[in-house]
């Protein structure tokens, strides 16, 4: 598993997490809720260091991946995949679940004591996505990210216009080769895809 380098506008995951801490506060401040200020940060390397210390391969997606690769908005979602058969794993180790700060008594998902949630993403190709995870630097430890024609492949699989949306920003800022993007998604996902480039050019 290599490091990857985006362009100089996409990659920092501390900018990142900081734009979505922003976003995050300002949102909660327009609905008035309680408690502006919940660790997105304290989240994330929280599920990483549970993953990590039960050897749990896993790679973070969602909007904190599609941001490290360069899309410019906010998101107030932690997204992993996770290697198959984690849910078994997670359920046999409570005591690690509450050193890390997680509800025990859910797996599919993890319930941070910040009130965060955090969702673990069900893909058929999750073993193949968390083999092929990039280090990024978080703060001051390595986190496993989604590999970015990856992530533009489950975004095509999800099919979504916030996904849509998502692809194209990425494109602005990060390299993608179609010929490594063809041999991950069926050829109307690629077909898909470069209406996306088209429209984006």
């Amino acid at each position: 598993m290599g490091k990857v380098r985006p362009s100089a506008t996409a990659g920092d995951m501390r900018r990142c997490l900081n734009r979505a801490e922003r976003g995050r506060r300002a949102s909660r401040e327009l609905l008035m809720e309680q408690n502006p200020s919940q660790d997105l940060t304290s989240a994330m390397l929280d599920a990483v260091g549970l993953f990590e210390a039960l050897g749990i391969g896993y790679a973070l997606v969602g909007g904190l991946a599609a941001m490290y690769y360069g899309r410019a908005r906010f998101t107030e979602d932690v997204d992993f995949v996770a290697e198959p058969g984690h849910e078994g794993q997670l359920g046999q180790h409570d005591e690690m679940m509450r050193k890390y700060r997680f509800d025990p008594g859910c797996t599919w998902k993890l319930y941070h004591d910040s009130g965060i949630e955090i969702d673990i993403w069900k893909d058929e190709h999750a073993g193949e996505i968390v083999g092929r995870a990039v280090e990024a630097q978080m703060a001051e430890r390595s986190v496993k990210v989604v590999e970015v024609h990856d992530l533009i492949a489950m975004k095509l699989r999800a099919n979504r216009l916030q996904d849509d949306y998502d692809i194209s920003e990425i494109l602005k800022r990060s390299p993608v080769n179609q010929d490594v993007l063809r041999q991950r998604v069926t050829d109307e996902q690629l077909a898909h895809y470069r209406e996306i480039e088209r429209r984006t050019a």
